[in-house]
């Protein structure tokens, strides 16, 4: 059975931003004859969509059993033993590919905060990893980092993830794509990530993924905003350490912000609209703000 976790959920009293989720592919229900469309069934979350994951490849057959997504004819390009990035002759396949579509749901939108996943490559498997989505036509890697640290993983220049270690085959942690920015806060068109393996040693060779978690939230836009008369944020998105609130009131505002997990990162009052947010990493928040009884959300990018 799919595995969800709904980390947190955060309800007002009189509206709701919607509801944060962390969503888990497990590809509990691979098998090596199950072909190229994973047959688990899809997590689900309120407010978005999931879409099977499918491997795009014009030879390979799974060659897995379950709890990973693993294929062979993967892109050449890397020599086996050797263990230098800068020996790596192979680029990115793109036709050659993982695949997923995220909808967000009539009356939704779409806030999307980090993909990770587990890699994994057989002895003459690839070397070498991106992440690209739709909403540039899959034309740039989407930021890479590894979290938490991983010696047999690094982030190369362009985004490309390397698997440092030629002669490990285990699955690796650390997989770590970060979303920020308009193009992945308040969505209300379908968005699909593609994920390429490529510089395998051998044709042969695999690349494998396993436990694929998305994370974001839904925000209804069904749900009447401005609760607060005159509520205002500024500048948003955010570069520097001080964030605006402003209404038409004088009173004192609580501030409470919280992370696409759903957990509250600052908790602070102001009397000035003025609020220090350099504690905050980059990324996509929820504000909530309360005021003379009156409480409002609004969504944060911290850049």
């Amino acid at each position: 059975m799919k595995k969800l976790y709904l980390l947190f959920f955060i309800f007002l009293t009189s509206l709701s931003f919607g509801q944060v989720f962390s969503s888990i592919y497990d590809f509990s229900d691979v098998t090596t004859s199950s072909g190229k469309i994973d047959p688990t069934p899809v997590p689900t979350a309120p407010g978005v969509t999931f879409g099977s994951f499918k491997a795009v490849n014009p030879v390979a057959l799974n060659s897995s059993t379950n709890s990973k997504f693993s294929f062979t004819n993967q892109p050449t390009g890397a020599i086996n033993a050797n263990n230098s990035y800068s020996s790596l002759t192979g680029s990115i396949d793109l036709d050659t590919y993982f695949e997923v579509t995220l909808t967000p749901q009539v009356g939704s939108s779409l806030t999307l905060s980090q993909l990770t996943f587990y890699s994994q490559r057989s002895e003459t498997g690839i070397r070498t990893y991106s992440v690209r989505s739709s909403v540039d036509g899959y034309a740039t890697n989407l930021p890479a980092s590894v979290s938490p640290g991983n010696a047999e993983l690094s982030v190369q220049a362009g985004d490309i993830f390397f698997r440092t270690h030629d002669a490990n085959t285990a699955p690796q942690t650390g997989t770590l794509i970060t979303f920020s920015g308009p193009n992945f806060t308040g969505v209300t068109n379908p968005i699909t990530f593609r994920i390429y393996g490529f510089n395998a040693e051998d044709s042969t060779g695999t690349f494998s993924i396993s436990n694929v978690v998305f994370s974001g939230s839904t925000p209804d836009l069904r749900v009447k905003q401005n609760a607060i008369a005159g509520l205002n944020m500024y500048p948003n998105p955010v570069s520097k350490e001080t964030l605006y609130i402003t209404s038409n009131s004088s009173e004192a505002k609580s501030i409470s912000v919280f992370d696409m997990l759903g957990r509250q990162v600052l908790n602070t009052k102001t009397t000035n609209n003025a609020v220090n947010v350099s504690t905050l990493k980059n990324g996509s928040y929820i504000v909530k703000i309360t005021e003379d009884g009156k409480t409002d959300t609004k969504k944060l990018i911290i850049q």
